[in-house]
This record gives structure tokens, C-alpha cells and sequence, in this order.
């Protein structure tokens, strides 16, 4: 007769407590906006070029909450104020970031929570003047619209040449907007001068890269009157130009500068250069009261027994 099998009993096995507990998450390091401020002034001096400066310190700023954000740039700004180097050089990267018209959503954040904390330094960076709305502009009319959808669809090449005409850089003839850009990535020095003449901001972009462009033909471009507003803007957002303080000057005090970009600006100026924004009438009154404010705040000079200035 067969006996029966008997079943194993199959016992659970026992594991140690540190095994069946739900693993924790590891605490988040609490951010402190001091600490914040000296690491990235570490950090910003250590890279050598404004491009890797600014694509550094986007990089940072998107992972950061917006108040925190702000109260660190607060910080660097006032440390900059006060001349110190590490700081002056994150203000420099961060000038440079913000004049890029994609940034306008991040640089309205920051501007809204520089109020919102009274940050007062990194709210005069920031500032956007006034601009009172005229109370005179006819209404929208009712009913059946006038069709300018051909009008809206120009570029703004177009609406240029419409009013001006083209350009024809002395060759006899107008020159299209390519032939234009072809000519003003390798200029010759006989075009420089005409090619930093065209209205066009396409056209300046090429030639602000071109290795035959020097400071003293930037300059002089800058300070013609009247100036336009899309050309000045992109020399003060090009990474090669926007460091020269020559060039940063002759930008704050030409009027045809947005003064978004004038303002920003006035933070990079040196304490002489200030004194001659706040003096110069023809700019609009933010930016010579954003040059008082800085010139205000700055460290008193001290002098040596010899009358020289330490």
C-alpha cells in the first residue's frame, strides 16, 4: 500500500526590517540664497568665455524656483554695486542673457517678484518705464473691418524698403536683402562703412561677426542720429561686442536704444561713465534716474595722502 506524499509546507521568508520599509527619499538640500550667490561667483569666474557665462547661468536660473531666483540675483547685484569682481561678472552674463528678446517671459517674472520683495537692486536692473497710454487713439470701429492683412504680411524688409528704398552700396543698382547679408559676412573695407550704414538688422547681425569690424567703426555706427532701435539691439546682444566698454557707453546714450537695454546696461557702467549718462538730457529720464541710483549707491573714493585716488 502507497503512502501518501506529504506536502512541504512552504514558509515565508523572514527579511531584516531594513528590507520590508519603504525606502525614504533623501532630503532635498535647503537652498539658501547667500551660499547660492558665492557658489555661482566661483563658478562664473572659472569659465572663460561670455557665451558659456550666459549659457552657464541660464541653465541655473531655469532650475530654480522664481523667488529664489530673484533673491539671489539680489544679492549679486548689490555685491556688484560695491565693485566686487565675481559679482560684476555674474551682472555681466546676466545682462547679456536677458537682452535676448526669448527671455522676455523669465526677465517679466523676475521684474514682478524684484517689486512684489522689494528688491530694489535687481528691480533698478530690471525696470521698465513708464510708457502712459494716449487717451486720444480712436476706438476700434464696429462692424465690417478694412482688409490690411496685405500690410500685416510685409516683413519688415519690406515696409523698410517701401519707405526708404534699398540700398545699393554704391554699385549702381538697388541690392536685395540676401545679397546684402552675402555682402556683410565678408566685407571688403572699401563696403565696411556702407555695409554698417544698412537699416537693416539681418545685415548688421553678419557683419557684427566679421573679423574685418573693428571698435572704432562699431562705435561710430552706434552714435549716428538718428539710430534704429533693431540694429542697436543687436549689437547689445551680440556676446563679442556687448563686453566693450566703449561700445556699452556709446549703446546707453544713444535715445534710439530700447531703454529696457539702456537700463540694464547703466549696472556695467564704470563711475564716470554714470556721471555722463545722468548729465546727457536727450535720454529718456528711467535711464538717467537708473544711472543716479547706481551713482548714489556706489562706495565713496578714497584718496591717498597724495591726492590720488585708492
Amino acid at each position: 500500500m502507497a503512502r501518501p506524499v506529504r506536502q512541504a509546507q512552504i514558509r515565508p521568508i523572514a527579511r531584516p526590517a531594513a528590507e520590508t520599509a519603504l525606502p525614504t527619499l533623501p532630503t532635498l538640500p535647503t537652498l539658501d540664497a547667500t551660499a547660492l550667490a558665492t557658489r555661482w561667483g566661483r563658478v562664473i569666474v572659472s569659465l572663460k568665455t561670455p557665451q558659456l557665462r550666459a549659457s552657464w547661468l541660464r541653465a541655473e536660473l531655469r532650475a530654480l524656483p522664481v523667488a529664489m531666483a530673484a533673491e539671489t540675483l539680489e544679492l549679486v547685484c548689490a555685491d556688484a554695486d560695491v565693485g566686487r569682481l565675481r559679482a560684476t561678472a555674474l551682472v555681466h552674463a546676466l545682462v547679456e542673457l536677458l537682452a535676448d528678446p526669448g527671455h522676455d517671459e523669465a526677465r517679466d517674472a523676475l521684474r514682478a517678484e524684484a517689486r512684489a520683495r522689494r528688491h530694489f537692486t535687481l528691480e533698478r536692473l530690471l525696470r521698465r518705464p513708464f510708457v502712459a497710454r494716449s487717451q486720444t487713439s480712436e476706438p476700434p470701429r464696429a462692424g465690417l473691418a478694412i482688409d490690411d492683412t496685405d500690410e500685416i504680411a510685409l516683413s519688415r524688409d519690406e515696409r523698410e524698403e517701401r519707405k526708404k528704398g534699398l540700398p545699393d552700396y554704391g554699385g549702381g543698382r538697388p541690392l536685395t536683402l540676401g545679397e546684402r547679408k552675402s555682402i556683410a559676412r565678408n566685407p571688403s573695407l572699401d563696403l565696411l562703412p556702407r555695409v554698417l550704414a544698412d537699416p537693416h538688422p539681418d545685415v548688421i547681425r553678419q557683419v557684427l561677426a566679421s573679423p574685418r569690424l573693428t571698435e572704432d567703426l562699431l562705435v561710430r555706427m552706434i552714435t549716428r542720429r538718428p539710430g534704429t532701435a533693431d540694429v542697436l539691439s543687436e549689437v547689445a546682444r551680440h556676446p563679442r561686442w556687448c563686453q566693450r566698454p566703449r561700445v556699452r557707453l556709446a549703446l546707453v546714450l544713444n535715445p534710439a536704444t530700447p531703454t529696457e537695454l539702456s537700463i540694464a546696461n547703466v549696472a556695467l557702467l564704470r563711475r564716470h561713465e554714470l556721471v555722463i549718462v545722468t548729465e546727457t538730457r536727450a535720454l529718456h529720464p528711467a535711464v538717467r534716474a537708473a544711472a543716479h541710483e547706481r551713482h548714489a549707491r556706489l562706495p565713496p573714493v578714497r584718496r591717498g595722502p597724495d591726492g590720488s585716488m585708492q
